[in-house]
């Protein structure tokens, strides 16, 4: 029953994830945000201690559930591993070195802000970012096959989805990611979140104090192996009836296959021979003091560091010019606070509506987005990405704050504006700019010429979308260090 219950609910969590990162209707990401704030790195960065404190205890009373039901990376390689041939699993030795060594790593680059090491290692990022660059675009693209026989049938009811590849690096990254994991849970299950993961080392730290937790009567245990040819941990040494706590992620397969009774999830249970002789009876100060001490190192260092809409025609894809700033999302306040947050998930760019968040590095770091306006804009009642960033590097915001806030700032190339090189009285950027801010300027019955006021520019991108000049636009828009009220 244990078994059941967990991957039902293991399967819930997982679709709603999917849903959150594969929706192309832009309703569903904002309703089903809580899965990804439920995450345990991104909670720790936005400092949600509620959120971060009831998954500690969670672990503590339950063991290592959140492993095995609510990271989407750990339900992932369940996934894969049932597409493997039918094959037993055997207990292995903790690779004690390894855990610890990938958990120091990924706490350094997390202190000292290198947003690339510790994003490759976090566990929800690494799913974000293998949903948003691999399973987006084939959920996208079976879309359109279902939009066009729609169309052939008389119903319109159904439309296109663009499918557009929103970075290399992070789409080399999802698919080396992808080709690891899958690789190793076809050979030998959960070897990922027992050897890299560093929120399945924390975690395992604490598992080791659970209440709850599978446990071998070993009076009872035959000594059969059934238990451990079924443990896709490998934790599970059945020759002295001894299970690695830290290591077990609570899926109960061990439960169901046992037919001797040996093994139950309960506080409390007989142990006999190397079981009552401490095997199963970890130094839990030494654990705790461990645990402790990242806590209290990590979490405080990280918080320390932390027209309105007009459309615009179609136009070919221009290239993305280049900036001495890039443009980071409203809501992120600077670039120096979203990239000491931002793991580079990319929820953030599958839920833009407006397709203008993308993980090319324009600046921000490898796998962290910013703002681009080749395919639209970024319009004024759109707050999207704030309302589904787990992290806090995009904090929510109203639209009415969005359209007081300056991200950047549009600038004039009037050596390539078709105005001064085709001497045309081109009106796109002052026509589509929701503030005003563009417009031209000079005498009433001579020649004008583009201007920006930079007082009332929010930086929304309009107009270096809408300009006609080719390959790179003649006014772009530089992002702001520190986002400022206008």
């Amino acid at each position: 029953m244990l078994r059941g219950l967990r991957i039902a609910l293991a399967v819930l969590c997982f679709v709603g994830l999917c849903l959150l990162f594969l929706d192309v209707s832009g309703v569903l990401p904002p309703r089903l945000a809580f899965l990804a704030k439920m995450q345990f790195v991104p909670a720790v960065l936005s400092g949600s201690v509620a959120v971060a404190v009831a998954l500690v205890v969670g672990t503590l009373l339950f063991g290592r559930v959140y492993c095995s039901v609510v990271c989407p990376l750990g339900v992932l390689q369940d996934g894969i591993a049932r597409f493997g041939k039918k094959r037993r699993y055997r207990f292995a030795t903790a690779k004690t070195w390894l855990r610890t060594g990938a958990l120091g790593v990924f706490v350094i680059a997390l202190v000292a802000g290198f947003p690339l090491v510790f994003s490759i290692l976090e566990p929800y990022s690494a799913f974000g970012r293998i949903a948003t660059d691999i399973f987006a675009p084939v959920w996208q693209a079976g879309s359109n096959i279902l939009a066009l026989a729609s169309e052939r049938a008389q119903n319109f009811a159904i439309g296109p989805t663009p499918v557009w590849q929103k970075g290399l690096p992070a789409l080399i990254v999802a698919a080396l990611t992808l080709g690891l994991v899958g690789v190793l849970a076809l050979r030998s299950g959960r070897t990922w979140c027992n050897t890299l993961c560093p929120v399945g080392t924390i975690l395992g730290y604490c598992s080791r104090m659970a209440l709850f937790r599978p446990r071998i009567d070993a009076e009872n245990c035959v000594h059969c192996g059934q238990c451990a040819r079924t443990c896709k941990a490998s934790c599970i040494d059945a020759k002295h009836a001894v299970i690695d706590a830290s290591r077990c992620v609570s899926c109960f397969n061990c439960l169901d296959s046992c037919s001797h009774g040996a093994l139950t999830y309960a506080p409390t249970g007989k142990t006999t021979g190397a079981a009552a002789k401490g095997a199963d009876r970890p130094n839990l100060a030494r654990r705790s003091l461990v645990a402790l001490g990242l806590s209290l190192v990590g979490a405080p260092a990280l918080a320390a560091t932390r027209s309105p809409d007009a459309k615009a025609p179609n136009l070919t894809r221009k290239q993305r010019p280049v900036r001495e700033v890039p443009i980071t999302p409203p809501g992120a306040s600077g670039l120096r606070a979203f990239t000491e947050r931002c793991t580079g998930c990319q929820l953030c760019v599958s839920a833009c509506p407006n397709q203008v968040l993308s993980s090319i590095d324009d600046g921000t770091g490898v796998l962290q987005p910013s703002l681009s306006f080749e395919r639209g804009f970024c319009r004024v009642n759109c707050v999207a990405c704030s309302e589904v960033c787990p992290t806090g590097a995009i904090r929510p915001i109203s639209a009415a704050e969005k359209s007081a806030t300056q991200i950047g700032r549009a600038v004039v190339d009037w050596e390539r504006c078709i105005i001064n090189t085709d001497k045309v009285q081109c009106n796109a950027c002052s026509r589509i700019c929701p503030t005003q801010a563009a417009c031209l300027v000079g005498r009433k019955d001579g020649p004008k010429w583009l201007a920006v006021d930079p007082e009332r520019c929010t930086g929304c991108g309009a107009c270096e979308y809408v300009c006609p000049v080719h390959p790179v636009a003649a006014i772009r828009v530089e992002g702001n260090l520190e986002h400022r009220r206008i």
